[in-house]
């Protein structure tokens, strides 16, 4: 039945999906949905990272997998997925609607087992604190940023073999870690991250304030800040690819062209903002560790954020590129908000989850206008025929 109504109002259907998971049409309307936002990118914003990729497959000549791979090992190519996927693609179509369909509908599915396992914590009625949290939870898989391909595919691959692994101990799921690299350069750096804590037993008193340290020290922070850093890093990288994009994401002239962006500016006060928040909300749980911290599993997902908070607010300021990192620690704060507030539901957690829609008031408004830069109207209102049309 929730099929039918998926033909009739797609997007209605896939917001009723998202509050129960567990149903397998559920879990298949959340995954077309993202696939039918792939396919209605109109590639008429010249800004967006979509209207790039729209102009690369269309002038991609496919080529033989062998040879991306060996271009990789050369240092030809910064990662193989979007060559992959172009080549892929090719055999069958040209049309950048079919290929960004299936970009939607590879992340669409990673997506939606983070979001399925977020709502597997969750043994209570809905309420407004946690509708809040599953509604950030939904807005954090990018999908507005589904036209970058590589990072939008990467990110819920990631960020669901990090708490299997992390989390759940469930070792099977290093191998996601591992190859989300090859679907993203970016995500060396936080899968080098993720196998540092997890053999590495650091106190979660010593993390606590290591990352209020760190909150603090990103808002003075810019890209030259990091200049030391990147001279060590471009010694050591082998592949060329790799260190050239680093290279250039760490030029000043970079730095410059994107602060003019006025989104570059929003963004980055939002940020600052939300370090702020999290300074507090650190505070607050730390002083009711005894009461919130009641449990080792809750305390698994304490440490995990803790240290992910350490390292995406240490690189949320390098060029525009830091920012996603912050998602990693914002999905795992979401993870810690529900488990902590639906067993202290009169403590004043609930308080830090209602300020949560004003706090980042900017990311939602930036996220709501990416969405419709890239689709249009269309999607939200008419039935799925007239959107194949």
């Amino acid at each position: 039945m929730l099929l039918v109504f998926y033909i009739l109002s797609p997007f209605l259907t896939f917001l009723y999906s998202c509050t129960d998971l567990r149903k397998r049409s559920a879990q298949i309307v959340f995954v077309l949905f993202f696939g039918l936002f792939g396919y209605c990118h109109t590639f008429e914003d010249i800004r967006a990272d979509s209207y790039r990729k729209y102009e690369s497959f269309t002038n991609y000549a496919a080529e033989d997998f062998e040879d991306i791979y060996k271009d990789f090992q050369e240092g030809e190519r910064k990662d193989v997925y979007e060559s992959i996927l172009f080549s892929t693609i090719k055999g069958f179509s040209n049309d950048p609607h079919i290929m960004m369909m299936f970009v939607g509908l590879f992340g669409g599915f990673f997506y939606m087992l983070v979001v399925k396992r977020f709502l597997n914590d969750k043994h209570c009625r809905y309420t407004w604190p946690i509708a809040i949290l599953l509604a950030f939870m939904i807005m954090e898989s990018n999908i507005p940023l589904m036209g970058g391909i590589r990072n939008f595919s990467a990110f819920p691959l990631f960020m669901y073999s990090l708490i299997r692994v992390l989390i759940d101990n469930r070792k099977i799921w290093i191998i996601g870690l591992l190859i989300t690299p090859l679907f993203h350069f970016g995500y060396i750096v936080a899968t080098i991250a993720a196998l540092i804590i997890w053999v590495i037993k650091i106190p979660n008193v010593i993390l606590h304030y290591l990352a209020i340290v760190i909150c603090v020290a990103s808002l003075f922070l810019d890209t030259s800040s990091y200049a030391g850093a990147l001279d060590i890093l471009m010694g050591t990288m082998d592949n060329e690819a790799i260190a050239d994009r680093i290279n250039n994401y760490g030029e000043e002239d970079t730095d410059i062209h994107f602060n003019k962006s006025l989104t570059t500016q929003l963004v980055r006060v939002n940020n600052q903002i939300g370090a702020c928040f999290i300074v507090a909300l650190l505070i607050f749980i730390h002083r009711n560790r005894a009461q919130f911290l009641s449990t080792p599993y809750i305390q698994r997902i304490y440490k995990v954020l803790l240290f992910f908070i350490v390292v995406s607010y240490a690189l949320i300021s390098f060029s525009v590129v830091g920012q996603r990192f912050v998602y990693i620690a914002m999905v795992l704060l979401y993870l810690l908000l529900l488990n902590i507030y639906q067993d202290n539901m009169k403590s004043g957690i609930n308080i830090f989850i209602y300020s949560m829609p004003f706090v980042f008031s900017i990311h939602i408004m930036w996220t709501l206008y990416n969405c419709y830069c890239n689709t249009g109207l269309g999607i939200y209102f008419y039935p799925l025929p007239m959107l194949m049309l």
